[in-house]
């Protein structure tokens, strides 16, 4: 399927676009979709550890 895939040049060869099969794109822009939604996951996970550990400092503080 990968043989499918045209690219079109400007006048001196050098690739300006691509063309690709429809099921290739929808491929690519699925697995695209769920890498988004791993990052927003992960940098979720991240700030929540960030707030455990500024909460833990408070805390700390006062109980002093």
């Amino acid at each position: 399927m990968l043989g499918d895939i045209k690219y079109v040049t400007d006048e001196k060869g050098k690739r300006q676009e691509v063309i690709l099969p429809f099921q290739i794109w929808k491929d690519m822009t699925d697995e695209l979709e769920a890498l988004r939604e791993k990052h927003q996951i992960l940098t979720d996970l991240q700030q929540s550890c960030r707030d455990v550990k500024r909460q833990k400092k408070v805390r700390l503080g006062s109980n002093r």
